[in-house]
C-alpha cells in the first residue's frame, strides 16, 4: 500500500510539474505575441498618420489655382485664340484602301457573322 501512495504522489508531482512548465512556456509565448501586437498596432497608427499627411499634401498640390500658376510659369501656356480652333470637317484625311486593309475588313465582317451565328445557335 505504501508503494501505491508513493507512486501516486510522484505521479501527481510530475503532472503538476508538467502543468507548471507548460503554463510558463505558454505565458512566455503570449507575452511575446502581445509585444508583437503592440508593435504592429503602433506601425498601423504611424501609417494612418502618414496617409493623412500624404492626402493633405496631395490636396494642396492639386488645387486648380496652384496648377494654373505652375502651368503659366513652367509651360508658358496662353489661352486658345479663336483662329486656333478649327472644325473637324476641315481636317484632310487621305486614306487609300490597299489589299491588306480590304482583307482585314473582310475578315472582320466574316468573324462578326460567325459570332452572330454562334450566338443564335446557343
Amino acid at each position: 500500500m505504501g508503494n501505491i501512495k508513493t507512486a501516486m504522489v510522484v505521479l501527481w508531482l510530475t503532472l503538476t510539474l508538467f502543468v507548471a512548465l507548460g503554463s510558463s512556456i505558454l505565458k512566455n509565448r503570449v507575452q511575446v505575441l502581445e509585444r508583437r501586437l503592440v508593435t504592429i498596432n503602433d506601425n498601423i497608427q504611424k501609417d494612418i498618420h502618414s496617409i493623412h499627411v500624404l492626402k493633405a499634401e496631395w490636396s494642396y498640390h492639386n488645387t486648380p489655382e496652384r496648377l494654373r500658376k505652375l502651368a503659366m510659369d513652367q509651360l508658358s501656356l496662353d489661352t486658345a485664340k479663336p483662329e486656333q480652333i478649327i472644325n473637324y470637317s476641315a481636317l484632310h484625311f487621305n486614306y487609300e484602301e490597299n489589299d491588306e486593309t480590304a482583307k482585314v475588313i473582310s475578315d472582320k465582317k466574316k468573324l462578326t457573322t460567325l459570332v452572330k451565328a454562334e450566338v443564335k445557335r446557343k
